[in-house]
């Protein structure tokens, strides 16, 4: 099955899982990337469920029949890089797991809007996932070998998912 990983990071977090999974899972990795570096909307754009100008062009997912889109979450909100991203991608009758990357251990509420915006452009949303990313006040080394795992607990689920 050919798998795909569409991700955005500001921080670095959702990149390290990202960038982990896809190694250890063998999947074709992209990286979503603001049309404007260091003029990324988050917070307020987020709650407003509002999208950002990314850099073109977006991945082309079409050749790709399950996805794995990861963000990071903001406001309780999947980011507003990645609301651009499911609205203007061909989504439709693929297989799409989302992952959220946040603050705490569990983001229910933000998951289920990523689900909702995600099976409203027609993906077939198969499974979710949070995982706690950086915390304020902490070095992206601090948490790295946690991070990396998360990537590889990631793969695992995904290899079931498509077997």
């Amino acid at each position: 099955m050919k798998l795909c990983a569409v991700y955005y990071s500001r921080s670095g977090s959702t990149e390290k899982i990202a960038a982990n999974f896809a190694d250890s899972i063998g999947a074709k990795l992209f990286k979503l990337e603001d049309e404007k570096p260091g003029k990324s909307i988050s917070g307020f754009s987020a709650l407003l469920g509002l999208g950002s100008p990314l850099k073109e062009p977006l991945p082309d997912v079409g050749g790709f029949e399950f996805l794995v889109l990861l963000t990071p979450i903001f406001a309780w909100h999947p980011s507003p890089q990645m609301n651009t991203f499911v609205n203007k991608a061909d989504l439709k009758g693929k297989s799409v797991f989302l992952v959220g990357v946040g603050a705490g251990e569990a983001n229910e509420k933000a998951l289920k809007r990523f689900t909702a915006k995600a099976e409203k452009a027609g993906a077939n949303v198969v499974g979710t996932k949070n995982f706690k990313g950086l915390q304020m006040k902490q070095d992206l080394k601090e948490v790295e070998s946690v991070l990396l795992e998360s990537g590889k607990q990631l793969a695992g689920i995904i290899e079931r998912l498509v077997q």
